[in-house]
């Protein structure tokens, strides 16, 4: 007989209610064996039973493993259809947009207004409804259209996304309800959903004992397919299809009909005409009673294979949300991102006892402190409770590569001091675990920062040699060790879960056990007894689910799988063995995202600018302080400027790899940090009378080279004088240059230049030359030439030698179409410039003659920018510098600045944090190979023995050396994920540095210094506080001078930057006490020092931070 057509299916329904009654059917008001010319389906209760298993093992139907899985899997997706016993849909919704009146909102009706910048702030979704009856137990299910945070006035809360989209309501039936949703039209990796809607709404009365077998062989099936290999395999799948055997199921078409969503899945999607939605029954007693029965049935036989196939590996379990503060969305959203999380993980921990979380980032809590009090209070509580871990001991997790040495003590001073008096305890473990690459500097300053283990998963993404190690000790710098350890786990699936964003599956726990890491990285030795496992959605944040932590249960356990347990990271790190380990010496270098090094250049200049100022402000303030002034108000204004800068560090920002949004807030933040920053600077050295004071923030003396920016005050003054003498000066366009090369001003002190009756003649300290090859620029130390079509192609020093090879300086631009992520990565041809186009000929103009500064200007304009490079030699320089204003409009391409060094070394020199780092030339090993772009802050240098060449610069980062060339990366225009990103306006300048010995001999460091950090010119020729001490011996470098957070003294911290050994000398007046203290201004044990023939001595190891406390009897 023929089967019903849809088209009359629109009036068929379901007559009665009770669990009896499935699969009765009525058509137009009649039973529906009424209907003519049809075969009656089902017409009266039925009693469901297990249909009758043939007396064959599965075997016998020459089925494969695969095949198998996939019929349990059909089983488990019709268990799936029935995990709810009954819904009820819920109205009377409302909208309001952000300024708008409320509006009514229909369910299955999109929003009635969206704006995709969200610039208001997110919607509002408003309901009140009754708990029906039979309602008590019920959840509440939601999905909107977007990412939101929903609230119920019965006291629940939590984040709505496509992973958390029900909510207990906690009521019984009759009481009212309010719910509030308030949402973005975005996904949780910052997806626009135009059309976004009203999706579901209903309340979801579940079926515990059927969602629990589903549970129970959703893990089976896992593993089966995890261990498919092992001998334990084959048990599981015929547990499984035993316990399923027995059990009775429905078979009536109503049924189906009524749960086509999991029932008969895709199957029915595809369909010319899909049935019309009926109700959906309930399953019979007796089919519950048959679930019941299978569970245990599987239980028992899971229980019986575990005494043969026991845990294999194990791991320890911390359940985690990886929240970029700001990436694919603004910092804006990150706040909300961290509310819904939080929210979730609090209501988790109410529902699973053994669940423990950890979240890294003392500025997320700071945020929700500040908005959310309730809430932070309730963290705090599971915090005392132990299942709450504030854990990595940093502000942020920064960027690692590019953060200056005192940005990462700041990040961990102000990271812990808040973890301190938020919690009552700092972190032991840092927690980085998406960071792009690590600095050799970082093992000192975390034990420094009072924490001495280590934890990543970045470095298994290395793209060319696989990182060997799981556990080991990474040893910096300094010779400091930190206990290091990660995992690999790239199991990735539709829900982009994988990496340090681990799901509680077997395959993910699998891979990190290291089940199959052999086969797919040779080499890797593991050596950790027990692997952190990190579970929870990540990146946009939602943090682990009620799906995992049952799938925890059932799997911690489970035959021929790793033992699991619920930890904390400290915890964890404490059980870890120390002895028999491998070491790795200095950098932890990535094999990835080098690209990052140079995107977003107007940023990555600012943060330099920035870094360099905030120090400044905090010696000018300490001086000050230790002068008697009360500086504590400009303290307090500091620290949010240093948190500020922190903040930026955040190693999505800085690193150049977020939207378009945030660097949009991020440059006029950053500019106007900068701009607070020098108000403090300059507020702390005031003074009185006509002229200038001239600072040196600095631990070098400098010799006097200063510009008195244009629009001073004074500059209308006549002349300028030194101690009684005349001081040479020349109008420049920015300003008055005043050079007097025989003037060295004194470490951290000042020279007054006091007004004079009129200009003295200046003697030309400068050259310039016109001839038929070109110009040549110079002084007393060296000759540059400048080609007619604007090549800087010879450097001369007064000696005689020839610093550049015959390639001289050169522009390249490359294609810039990396193979994966476009802002992340660079290609590796763009370390050799023979392999780019070459910017052409520039139009050559002189601009300054002398008698301080010559200066040429070459134009050059190259398809739609122009770049305009200014070049100049300064009397009694050593260094010639290039600076570079760039209207930039390309996309995909790169720029280089390429110096051909006449010298010959295996390896250069790059500066890092608190030292340097050498790397190869060549490409001798698949990880030198790798090496094509490398990170560096203000210089990189190449040098033989007598001889070396730095290339300075003042905000780039991303440096290569091939043989006997240096280039350093100016220019980007990746697409993604900021179309427009470096377009504009560029402004930098870089230098070119030939000199004696090699770098730690040629005064590299000391010029690095003053192209960043120049002299200090303020207005006013008063008395200037001077340094509480002087420092003689092993040459040391300022690291940062302070008012202690204590109030107590200051705190003065160096470094050792050469990699030199050697005693340091302090000599402080009378009455000065002097202690040794660690990051966290923590007295260390045998402070104070004590004294000999008047000073401190203290030794000093290659690379070393030494920090001190300078405490006065009169300042405190």
């Amino acid at each position: 007989m023929p089967p019903i057509p849809w088209s009359e299916c629109s009036e068929l329904r379901r007559r009665g209610t009770s669990r009896k009654e499935v699969g009765v059917l009525e058509w137009s008001g009649r039973p529906y064996e009424a209907l003519p010319g049809h075969r009656l389906l089902s017409q009266r209760p039925r009693k469901e039973t297990a249909m009758p298993r043939p007396d064959r093992t599965p075997s016998t139907w020459h089925l494969t493993p695969e095949q198998r899985r996939t019929v349990l899997g059909r089983r488990l997706s019709e268990l799936r259809a029935w995990k709810d016993r009954a819904s009820h849909d819920l109205s009377g919704w409302t909208f309001t947009f952000p300024g708008d009146a409320p509006r009514p909102l229909r369910l299955g009706e999109a929003w009635p207004r969206i704006d995709p910048a969200v610039a208001g702030g997110p919607v509002r979704l408003e309901t009140t409804f009754t708990v029906p009856a039979g309602f008590g137990d019920a959840e509440l299910e939601l999905d909107v259209g977007g990412e939101g945070l929903v609230r119920l006035s019965t006291g629940g809360a939590g984040g709505l996304n496509p992973h958390h989209r029900r909510f207990a309501v906690d009521a019984r039936a009759g009481d009212p309800v309010t719910v509030t949703v308030e949402a973005v039209p975005k996904g949780l990796f910052g997806t626009h959903h135009a059309g976004a809607g009203l999706r579901v709404a209903r309340l979801a009365l579940p079926e515990p004992d059927v969602t629990a077998l589903a549970d129970d062989l959703e893990a089976l099936l896992g593993v089966a397919a995890g261990l498919e290999e092992e001998r334990v395999a084959p048990h599981l799948l015929s547990a499984a299809e035993d316990a399923l055997a027995g059990l009775p199921w429905t078979s009536a078409p109503g049924a189906y009909l009524g749960r086509p969503e999991a029932a008969v899945g895709a199957d029915m999607g595809g369909l010319w005409n899909s049935p019309p939605p009926t109700d959906a029954l309930p399953l019979a007693a007796e089919i519950l009673a048959g679930v019941r029965a299978a569970r245990a049935a599987l239980h028992a036989r899971l229980d019986a294979l575990r005494a043969t196939f026991p845990p294999a590996g194990a791991l320890a379990l911390s359940g985690h949300a990886h929240l970029d503060l700001a990436w694919l969305w603004p910092i804006a959203e990150t706040r909300r991102k961290a509310e819904r999380t939080f929210e979730t993980v609090l209501g988790l921990m109410d529902d699973f006892p053994d669940f423990t979380f950890n979240q890294s980032s003392a500025q997320l809590y700071a945020w929700i402190e500040e908005e959310r009090p309730e809430l932070f209070a309730r963290i705090r509580e599971r915090v005392r409770e132990g299942r709450w871990e504030a854990v990595g001991g940093m502000w942020v997790e920064p960027d690692c590569t590019m953060s200056g040495g005192e940005s990462l003590a700041r990040q961990l001073l102000y990271g812990q001091r808040y973890f301190q008096e938020k919690f009552g305890r700092r972190s032991a473990v840092a927690w980085l675990p998406d960071t792009f690459g690590f600095t050799g500097a970082l093992p000192q300053l975390l034990l420094q920062g009072g924490v001495d283990g280590f934890f990543t998963t970045k470095l298994s993404w290395n793209e060319t040699t696989a990182f060997p190690h799981d556990l080991w000790w990474w040893e910096g710098q300094d010779g400091s060790r930190v206990l290091a350890h990660t995992f690999k786990n790239d199991v990735y699936g539709a829900e982009a879960l994988g990496s340090y964003n681990g799901d509680i599956a077997p395959a993910h726990l699998l891979r990190v056990s290291g089940h199959d890491r052999a086969a797919s990285a040779p080499g890797w030795a593991g050596r950790a007894p027990e692997t952190l496992f990190t579970f929870g959605l990540g990146d946009g944040a939602g943090g682990p689910s009620a799906p995992m932590l049952r799938r925890y249960e059932r799997l911690r356990a489970f035959p021929g799988m790793p033992a699991l347990r619920h930890s904390r990271v400290d915890d964890f790190f404490g059980t870890l063995p120390r002895s028999g380990l491998p070491v790795w010496v200095g950098e932890l270098y990535f094999q990835l995202h080098r690209g990052t090094l140079s995107t977003q250049g107007r940023v990555k200049r600012v943060h330099r600018q920035l870094e360099a100022r905030l120090v400044e402000a905090d010696a000018a303030l300490a001086l000050a302080r230790w002068d008697g002034q009360d500086v504590s108000r400009a303290h307090a204004e500091l620290e949010r400027h240093w948190k500020t800068h922190l903040l930026h560090e955040f190693h999505d920002i800085l690193p150049g790899s977020s939207i378009r949004e945030v660097y949009a807030e991020a440059e006029p933040t950053l500019q106007a940090a900068l701009r607070g920053a020098t108000c403090v600077r300059n507020g702390g050295q005031t003074g009185p009378g006509d002229g200038f004071t001239v600072w040196n923030a600095s631990l070098f003396p400098r010799p006097l080279r200063a510009l008195l920016p244009a629009g001073l005050a004074g500059l209308e003054l006549g002349g300028l004088e030194l101690t009684g003498q005349p001081v040479a000066t020349q109008d420049v366009e920015d300003g008055t240059l005043v050079v007097a090369p025989e003037v060295m001003v004194p470490p951290l002190g000042s020279v007054t230049l006091e007004a004079g009756r009129s200009r003295a003649p200046a003697e030309p300290g400068v050259t310039l030359e016109e001839t038929p090859e070109g110009v040549w620029l110079g002084n007393a130390l060296l000759r540059v030439l400048v080609t007619p079509d604007g090549q800087l192609s010879r450097l001369v020093t007064a000696g005689g030698r020839e610093a550049l090879g015959a390639q001289g300086h050169r522009l390249v631009a490359f294609r810039d179409l990396p193979r994966a992520w476009e802002a992340w990565d660079v290609n590796p041809d763009t370390q050799d410039a023979a392999l780019g186009e070459a910017l052409g000929a520039g139009e050559v103009t002189v601009l300054e003659r002398g008698p301080l500064r010559a200066s040429v200007q070459v134009s050059t304009t190259w398809r739609d920018s122009t770049l305009t490079q200014t070049i100049r030699v300064t009397a009694g320089s050593p260094r010639v510098d290039i600076h570079t204003h760039a209207r930039w409009q390309e996309r995909r391409t790169l720029v280089k600045a390429f110096v051909d060094v006449n010298a010959r070394s295996e390896t250069a020199t790059f500066e890092t944090a608190f030292g340097a780092q050498r790397r190869p030339t060549h490409r001798n090993q698949p990880a030198d190979a790798a090496q094509f772009e490398v990170p560096g802050h203000r210089f990189a240098d190449l040098s033989e023995p007598g001889f070396g060449l730095a290339l300075l610069n003042d905000g780039k980062y991303g440096h290569s050396a091939y043989g006997s060339q240096l280039a350093l990366t100016l220019l980007r225009g990746s697409l993604y994920p900021d179309p427009l990103a470096d377009v504009g306006e560029h402004e930098f300048t870089y230098s070119l540095l030939p000199h004696g010995g090699d770098w730690t001999q040629g005064g590299v460091l000391a010029e690095a210094t003053d192209l960043n950090s120049p002299l200090v010119v303020r207005a006013g020729a008063g008395r200037t506080p001077p340094p509480p001490l002087s420092l003689e011996g092993v040459t040391v470098a300022l690291g940062t001078l302070k008012p202690a957070e204590d109030g107590q003294g200051l705190i003065l911290r160096v470094y050792e930057p050469y990699g030199a050994r050697g005693d340091l000398h302090l000599e402080t007046g009378e009455g000065v006490q002097v202690s040794r203290t660690n990051l966290l201004e923590d007295e260390l044990e045998g402070a104070p020092l004590l004294p000999r023939d008047g000073r401190w001595t203290v030794p000093v190891r290659p690379f070393e931070v030494l920090s001190f406390r300078l405490r006065s009897e009169t300042s405190g």
